[in-house]
C-alpha cells in the first residue's frame, strides 16, 4: 500500500493450563488462564492498558542469518516454508515483505517471541538452548535484547563470540537452539483504525500453549505489571472498570469464551492456524449514541476500506441498536466508552474461526436467570 504510515508488530496470546478461578457465569469457567501485561502509565500508546505480550518488528527478526540458526537445529528454508506457508491468500502483512527477508510467517513469530522475552522474561525456545544457562545469565541476555541495537555494542556483558548489533539473534548463535516458532499458531491480524492517526499498527496475533504458566516478571520500563487471569475473570474486571482492555483484546478474549477446556482450545488453534490469517481493520461509523467499528463479514463493511484515512468517517442519524437491527450479517464492536464495548457477531468468521461472544449480554442473561431461581 503506497504512502502507508503505520508500523508492523506481532502479539502473542499465551494460554496456560491451570485451575479455574470462580466466575459468576458457570459456563465460562475454564481450566486455563491467559497472560496479560499492564503497559506503563508513561507509555505514549495505550498507557495502563492490559494487553497480550508483543511489540513492533525489527529488521533483524527477518534476517537471513536466522536460517543458519534453524539449520543447526535440523531445519532448512524449504522445511520452514512447508511447515508455515498455507494455501490461503497471503495477508498484506506477509505479502509486502522483500525477497531478501526470511519467510514472513517465521519472522513475525520471531518478533512475538523476542518481545515476550523482553517484556516479561519468558523465553520460548527449543532444541536445548543453553542447557546450562542460569537465571542470572538469562536476565543479562534479556537486558541486552531490550536495549536498542545501536546501543548494544557498549553493553557491559562479557559475551565475545558474536556482535550484539542484534542481541536476540546473537543469543541463539552463541547458546544454540532456536526460537520455538512451531509452538505459535496463527490467530488473527488486527490493523489499527484510521482515527489513531500516527499511532497505528498492523499486528499479527499468534496463540501458544504452556502446560504450567511460569513465573514471569515485568521489565519495569514498558511493562508495569503482570497478571494471569481466565477469560471471564479479566472481562469481568474490565466490565467493572477495574482495568482497561483495548478493543482487540476485548474481542479476542470474548472469542475465547467459546472454549472451557485447555485441550479443546489447543486442538482448535492448531487446526485453525493452518487455514489462513484474516486481517481485521475496523471501519468506524459514528452513531448518535456511540461508535460502531464494523469488521469483515458485516453488512456495513466497505468493499474498499479506507486504509489511509483519505475519507471522512461516516456519521449516521441512528442509534447503534437501530443500525444493528437494520443489518442481517453482523461483525462489529459497539462502543459507548472504554468500558462499554459490546461484541456483536452472528456470522461464521473466515478460515474456520470462532465468533466472539457478547460478554455484557451474557452477564445480563446470567443475572436474569439467577433472579428467577
Amino acid at each position: 500500500m503506497a504512502g502507508r504510515h503505520w508500523r508492523e508488530a506481532a502479539s502473542l496470546i499465551i494460554v496456560g493450563q491451570g485451575a479455574s478461578v470462580n466466575t459468576k457465569i458457570q459456563r465460562f469457567r475454564t481450566d486455563y488462564d491467559l497472560l496479560f501485561l499492564k503497559r506503563s502509565g508513561k507509555s505514549s500508546f495505550l498507557p495502563n492498558a492490559f494487553v497480550f505480550p508483543g511489540g513492533v518488528t525489527a529488521a533483524s527478526d527477518f534476517s537471513q542469518d536466522w536460517l543458519n540458526v534453524f539449520k543447526k537445529c535440523g531445519y532448512s528454508a524449504p522445511d520452514l516454508k512447508n511447515e508455515f506457508r498455507n494455501p490461503s491468500p497471503l495477508p498484506e502483512i506477509y505479502a509486502n515483505k522483500p525477497p531478501h527477508y526470511i519467510l514472513p510467517e517465521v519472522g513475525f513469530r520471531i518478533t512475538a517471541i523476542r518481545e515476550t522475552f523482553e517484556e516479561c522474561g519468558l523465553l520460548l525456545a527449543t532444541h536445548h538452548l543453553g542447557s546450562s544457562l542460569d537465571q542470572h545469565e538469562l536476565e543479562q541476555w534479556r537486558k541486552a535484547v531490550h536495549n536498542d541495537p545501536s546501543k548494544a555494542r557498549t553493553h557491559t556483558l562479557a559475551f565475545h563470540c558474536f556482535s550484539l548489533d542484534h542481541p536476540f539473534l546473537a543469543m541463539f548463535q552463541e547458546l544454540g537452539g532456536c526460537p520455538a516458532v512451531w509452538d505459535l499458531h496463527e490467530w488473527i491480524d488486527w490493523f489499527t483504525p484510521i482515527n489513531w492517526k500516527n499511532r497505528r499498527f498492523d499486528t499479527a496475533f499468534y496463540i501458544t500453549f504452556i502446560k504450567n504458566m511460569p513465573k514471569v516478571t515485568s521489565d519495569n520500563k514498558e511493562i508495569a505489571a503482570v497478571q494471569v487471569s481466565s477469560p471471564a475473570a479479566i472481562l469481568d474486571q474490565w466490565h467493572r472498570q477495574n482495568l482497561m482492555l483495548p478493543p482487540p483484546q476485548v474481542y479476542e478474549v470474548s472469542r475465547l469464551l467459546n472454549f472451557q477446556r485447555y485441550e479443546e482450545l489447543k486442538r482448535f488453534a492448531c487446526k485453525r492456524g493452518k487455514l489462513g490469517l484474516e486481517q481485521y481493520f475496523p471501519v468506524w461509523i459514528k452513531a448518535t449514541d456511540g461508535i460502531i467499528a464494523v469488521l469483515p463479514g458485516d453488512d456495513m463493511y466497505p468493499e474498499d476500506p479506507d486504509y489511509l484515512g483519505e475519507k471522512e468517517i461516516l456519521q449516521v442519524d441512528f442509534t447503534m441498536k437501530e443500525m444493528r437491527e437494520a443489518a442481517t450479517h453482523l461483525n462489529r464492536l459497539e462502543t459507548k466508552s472504554l468500558y462499554e464495548v459490546c461484541c456483536v457477531v452472528n456470522i461464521e468468521p473466515k478460515y474456520g474461526h470462532a465468533s466472539a461472544k457478547n460478554f455484557a449480554q451474557e452477564l445480563l442473561t446470567s443475572h436474569t436467570v439467577h433472579s428467577r431461581m
